[in-house]
């Protein structure tokens, strides 16, 4: 198991952006999407009101140890629920593991999966959200 390192940041357009390693979400997507031969929805990270409806709560229960689904990209459409990307959250002694699912016709389990320091990943979340 390697430790990962998250970050959690809202850009200038307000969406709340996810890097993992110093490496924006989108751009890890967009790459393994076309490394599989999908056709790239174009996800893009929520807007503030998306982060509120969709997954404030998932992230805080995900950040104190609960499991929980976080939906980190959605549609740019404008309708979150066309199409997103989501990460399961399990918690195992003081780890954070994220493994990615999304929309119903591909499977984006192998993006990988991410192993963050609970403490680390609680600061993160706490301090954007």
């Amino acid at each position: 198991m390697s430790l990962n390192t998250l970050e959690l940041r809202w850009s200038e357009d307000s969406r709340l952006q996810v890097l993992i390693d110093g490496r924006l979400l989108t751009d890890r997507v967009r790459q393994f999407e076309l490394s599989q031969g999908y056709y790239p929805f174009k996800d893009d990270f929520l807007l503030p009101e998306d982060v509120d409806w969709y997954s404030r709560n998932s992230w805080l229960r995900s950040a104190s140890g609960e499991p929980a689904r976080l939906i980190l990209l959605g549609c740019t459409c404008g309708d979150v629920d066309c199409s997103y990307l989501y990460a399961d959250t399990l918690t195992q002694n003081g780890w954070i593991l994220w493994r990615f699912g999304g929309w119903h016709e591909w499977d984006y389990k192998a993006l990988g999966s991410f192993w963050f320091e609970q403490s680390l990943y609680q600061q993160q979340v706490e301090r954007v959200l």
